[in-house]
């Protein structure tokens, strides 16, 4: 079936999927082995199988979410134009960024305040912006580059600048990176290595890391390009799965004897650390990718309705699971119990009220680009 025509059901689907999984990580948090109160406000007990839990789910799923990220720009690029998806990207995340920005900054902070059981009356603050809208940030940040290197080298080949031009393009790092035979690889071992380098100056956090998190996108760009590739993830997604499976137990090992705060620590386990990162991080990525295909790429209402509203639930999540959470420290009940109460309260929530308030509102229309019925 030719790209131009073809629906990808399985990868819409996941790219949900994996914005949901958000509420299981901020509702992790509280109740981690080791986290900072500084950072978060803790429960005063904490569950090793959550860190578990939260360390699987955090190894591949921001790089997951920007390679598809990546997929679905080009298939609209190659189905529309470059002016349509810079015009649809500013409407569908530079708007919710102007209007969520502001609404977190007056909500988190005194949610935070009453988690660490102070005086929790309201205030506003910017402070630690962007919160958990991070990666909106870098896919406005995508926009605006590609946007200028193109136009420039428009502008520039017009001028009869054309060596200039298609020069300033190959910064175009999407359009450029893509072609390299590493991101086109069924057993991606240079791109490990690639990611690994990138990733150690930050301990592959790619909040920090927009270079990290543009390699990712990039890959998600020439693979909507590389139906070899797409096919050959389809067929042996349960073998990129158990490698994977395999390379995240050790990386738990390495994990669990690092000291975060020690540089020490990390001057001694760096490479390690960042090489399994990146080796889950691309492994799961190929494994989910062909398990969503193979197994979901028919059109199913409920995959399409969860798709649908998770980025409405993704937006209005965290100020929700952080004061339930909260809420839930006063409660002598085990931290696992409050931990799936939280995932499950905020997720009725969300769904909710994405079905009434949403769904076929103008804001359904801001986050999903028409009105749904």
């Amino acid at each position: 079936m030719e790209n131009q025509h073809r629906r990808y059901h399985g990868l819409d689907a996941l790219r949900g999927i994996a914005m949901l999984l958000g509420i299981v990580l901020h509702a992790a948090l509280p109740f981690m082995v080791g986290m900072p109160i500084s950072i978060w406000p803790t429960d005063k007990y904490s569950s090793e199988s959550i860190n578990v839990i939260f360390e699987f789910i955090h190894i591949w799923r921001m790089p997951l979410f920007f390679i598809l990220a990546g997929f679905f720009a080009k298939l609209v690029i190659d189905r529309y134009s470059w002016n349509y998806w810079w015009k649809n990207r500013l409407k569908r995340i530079g708007l919710p960024l102007l209007i969520f920005t502001p609404i977190m900054g007056a909500s988190i902070p005194w949610i935070w305040t009453y988690g660490w059981g102070k005086n929790s009356s309201y205030f506003f603050t910017l402070e630690g912006v962007p919160w958990h809208l991070w990666f909106l940030f870098h896919l406005i940040f995508f926009v605006f580059f590609s946007f200028i290197c193109i136009s420039a080298n428009s502008v520039l080949k017009r001028l009869r600048l054309a060596f200039i031009g298609s020069l300033l393009s190959y910064f175009n790092i999407f359009s450029w990176v893509a072609k390299f035979k590493i991101f086109q690889s069924q057993y991606p071992i240079p791109l490990i290595i690639l990611l690994t380098l990138i990733g150690i100056w930050t301990a592959f956090d790619l909040i920090k890391n927009p270079i990290l998190s543009a390699l990712f996108f990039a890959f998600g760009y020439g693979l909507y390009k590389n139906i070899k590739l797409l096919d050959f993830m389809k067929r042996y997604w349960l073998q990129y799965l158990i490698v994977s499976v395999f390379f995240f137990v050790i990386y738990l090992s390495i994990y669990k004897n690092m000291d975060f705060l020690d540089p020490s620590t990390w001057e001694t386990w760096a490479i390690p650390y960042s090489l399994l990162k990146a080796i889950n991080a691309t492994l799961f990525s190929y494994a989910f990718i062909g398990l969503a295909e193979a197994k979901f790429g028919n059109y199913s209402p409920n995959l399409r309705y969860i798709s649908d509203s998770s980025y409405w639930i993704y937006l209005i999540h965290l100020p929700l699971v952080a004061f339930i959470t909260f809420f839930l420290f006063r409660f002598p009940i085990f931290v696992e119990f409050k931990f799936i109460i939280a995932i499950l309260s905020t997720t009725v929530i969300g769904l909710i009220s994405y079905k009434f308030l949403v769904r076929s509102s103008i804001i359904g229309i801001l986050l999903n680009g028409k009105k749904i019925t």
